[in-house]
């Protein structure tokens, strides 16, 4: 197999594991196998997460500390979407980033 054609951002991820060596030497009805398994340990990790009440709380202070930001971000970006409605409207030719000229 051509490991360049795999993405990489995959590969990094388990380039130096075992299971490189391990999955290639398989049957192909193995290697169908071990889909299943992988999907099996996803599923229970997901599940354990979704009951981590440590991360959850973790996860709302983020949400709670965060909306501040979050709104204001929307206001300022829902003003300049506006602005930007004005200025076509009144004719204006706003540039997109194709053609400008940097």
């Amino acid at each position: 197999m051509d490991k360049r054609s795999f993405p990489d951002k995959y590969y990094k991820k388990i380039k130096d594991l075992p299971f490189l060596d391990e999955i290639e030497s398989k049957s192909t009805d193995d290697i169908k196998k071990e889909i299943v398994k992988c999907e099996e340990r996803i599923f229970a990790i997901e599940k354990a997460q979704e009951e981590d009440t440590a991360l959850l709380a973790a996860k709302e202070d983020v949400k709670n500390l965060s909306s501040a930001y979050r709104d204001v971000k929307a206001v300022e970006t829902a003003k300049i979407k506006y602005i930007l409605f004005l200025l076509e409207s009144r004719g204006v030719e706003l540039e997109s980033n194709e053609n400008r000229e940097d």
